[in-house]
């Protein structure tokens, strides 16, 4: 939705006509554009050639306004300045995530609060102060829900189309203000980032759009794309027969070739017709590695080579261990010669252990003392980057999977932490009709996901592989310690810094947010609050009982022992248990794909967290696995590359 001075303008003008019993708005010439901009919306509609008519939503937000204006928290629309975005994505983006965390977001406070929809509120009996949507502000979003908006794309708005580049990027290399971008925006091609619209993309249906007129369209005049030209389309692709006319039509435009062959635009067309029809959004997921685990995840690759030449030697902990210490202690060495006496310039993630490292007598207990080998496997584990195994010997061996051999490459190409902040930059504007806010978009660029202009080749990557991955799960002590401070909704990441500020260094909270992000267990909005995912409510309550300092209460080996054994057990409902038969322990084992060692760890990890009783999974246990099944994408719901 878009709405500027104009647009209001002729929205108060309709409202008094149709308040006076007027069959229309006659419109000027000078008028044209507003009103089709507003058509496009559903917020108006032609009464034939020169007279427009709002429709109901139209007199709705015409009341909205004009209610706003009478109780003093909106300046009359003729005073408001030329071009200001009185509604746009960028505010709908806000309103949206203030209704999901049930409070306005440290980002939307002042965009919100101008506009008269947002206000101070406080809980007189919990003495509970924050900012909230007025009934302004909730009676837009329910339009914005509402509108049903037009595909209607000209020949020269689909090569204006054709020239502009998806994004995520600076919105000051479009034409901001101009006919051509309220129309995109107004039919919900392209969206604004909050709250100062300094990034634009294309939304999932803008994508499809755009796709479909790169290789199809072809107009001179008239329409490249439209709700006729669409429900022809599907028409012809469900068999049924086509005037002549509609056949020429078609393949002239490059959607068909003879009679019913579906061309690439035209495929891409249906799309951008399903997802008009539907108005669904995914769920955003992201993907995040450090660039310790991409250390450990090239040793496992090297070990891998390494074993063609000797088939013994196998990426066991051990084997891995000696590499890594091989490795850290040869980059820590570089690191010394390179700075010599001048440590102190060294970045502060390397400085410290440098300094521990100069002063070493025992180089693997330093590399013990400093580095979480474990932790690392844990976590590449737990988005399917390595996978925990068994070898003829019955020893536990990391193989590297075909997604973790493409993310050691991307590294050979740029070694660096790649966060969930960076890669959501990517996947929010393609899964949903919200655009990445300006901080992401920084990282993002920092990290290389997103070039000047688009998505680079590694933002494609791990796009995919958010929505590809499925998760297992896993969280670390300092990630519990985080996750048990954030509740199902209500809070902002900087109250999740304050709270914590006295326990873990930034560094540790902003790692541990990006994981939860990864893992979906929470998502950061676009406006500052955070929430928890369905998932995140769920292993909540699951890991209520563990008791805070517990390291890793869940992980990908304990998941895969509690999946085995429900799998080998009988559900008691009443009782919410799974039982399982002694002599069913080995049959669970072997469903594991764990070693023997790994499994017996694994059962003493999950009983001591509270998963599993003697012979059974308890409810908490149960809990844990109905969550992992909401971390995943469903279905097949790869990234629109």
């Amino acid at each position: 939705m878009i709405i500027t001075k104009a647009h209001a303008i002729a929205l108060a003008r309709m409202l008094a006509n149709d308040e006076a019993g007027k069959p229309g708005t006659d419109i000027e010439d000078v008028d044209r554009e507003t009103y089709l901009e507003l058509e496009v919306q559903g917020l108006a509609r032609a009464d034939g050639p020169i007279k427009r008519i709002p429709t109901t939503l139209g007199l709705a937000l015409a009341q909205v306004i004009r209610d706003l204006i009478r109780a003093g928290r909106l300046e009359p629309a003729d005073k408001w300045p030329d071009g200001w975005r009185f509604i746009g994505s960028e505010i709908i983006t806000l309103l949206r995530a203030a209704r999901r965390a049930g409070r306005v977001g440290p980002l939307g406070e002042k965009a919100l609060k101008e506009r008269g929809l947002a206000e101070d509120w406080r809980d007189p009996e919990k003495k509970v102060e924050k900012v909230v949507l007025t009934e302004a502000g909730r009676r837009i979003l329910d339009i914005w829900e509402a509108l049903d908006p037009e595909i209607a794309i000209t020949a020269d708005l689909a090569n204006h189309i054709r020239k502009t580049m998806e994004g995520p990027a600076e919105s000051a290399r479009l034409s901001t203000g101009s006919h051509e971008e309220h129309m995109l925006e107004g039919m919900r091609l392209i969206c604004y980032s909050a709250p100062n619209s300094d990034i634009y993309a294309f939304t999932p249906l803008g994508r499809a759009v755009k796709k479909a007129l790169e290789m199809g369209g072809f107009a001179t005049e008239g329409y490249a794309l439209s709700e006729d030209i669409l429900k022809l389309l599907a028409a012809c692709a469900d068999g049924e027969e086509l005037t002549p006319e509609a056949y020429v039509q078609l393949e002239a435009l490059g959607y068909i070739r003879d009679i019913d062959e579906l061309l690439p635009a035209g495929e891409w067309a249906l799309e951008a017709w399903r997802l008009w029809r539907l108005h669904e959004e995914d769920e955003v997921f992201t993907f995040a590695i450090e660039h310790e685990e991409a250390d450990v995840l090239k040793a496992i690759a090297a070990i891998t080579e390494k074993q063609k030449d000797n088939p013994e030697y196998r990426p066991t902990f051990e084997n891995i261990r000696s590499e890594m210490i091989d490795r850290k202690v040869a980059q820590y060495k570089a690191l010394i010669e390179r700075y010599g006496r001048r440590l102190k310039e060294m970045p502060e993630k390397f400085r410290q252990i440098a300094e521990k490292f100069a002063e070493a007598k025992d180089l693997a207990k330093w590399y013990d003392d400093n580095f979480e080998l474990r932790e690392a496997l844990l976590a590449l584990e737990s988005v399917r980057l390595v996978h925990t195994g068994e070898d003829e010997a019955g020893r536990t061996v990391y193989e590297i999977t075909e997604a973790g051999r493409r993310v050691c490459r991307d590294m050979e190409r740029n070694h660096r932490d790649v966060s969930s902040t960076a890669v959501k930059t990517v996947t929010i504007a393609a899964h949903t009709h919200d655009a990445p806010a300006r901080q992401w978009w920084d990282v993002a660029r920092q990290e290389q996901i997103v070039g000047s202009m688009e998505a680079t080749e590694s933002g494609r990557l791990y796009a995919e592989l958010a929505y590809s991955t499925e998760r297992l799960p896993l969280l670390t002590r300092h990630e519990m310690e985080v996750f048990h401070r954030i509740p199902e909704r209500g809070m902002t990441v900087d109250e999740v810094y304050e709270a914590l500020k006295d326990k873990l260094p930034e560094e540790r909270i902003r790692w541990a947010l990006e994981k939860l992000e990864m893992r979906h267990l929470i998502d950061i909005l676009p406006d500052g609050n955070v929430v928890e995912t369905e998932a995140g409510e769920i292993m909540d309550r699951a890991l209520s009982g563990v008791p805070e300092g517990f390291g890793n209460p869940v992980n990908p080996v304990v998941y895969r022992l509690l999946k085995a054994l429900r799998e080998v057990g009988s559900l008691y409902v009443k009782e919410k248990k799974v039982r399982i038969l002694p002599r069913n322990i080995a049959e669970a084992m072997k469903r594991s794909g764990l070693s023997k060692e790994a499994f017996e760890n694994a059962l003493e990890q999950a009983r001591a967290a509270g998963l599993v009783g003697r012979n059974s999974i308890n409810e908490a246990g149960l809990l844990v696995l109905e969550a992992v099944e909401k971390m995943s994408p469903k279905g097949e719901r790869a990234f629109a590359a």
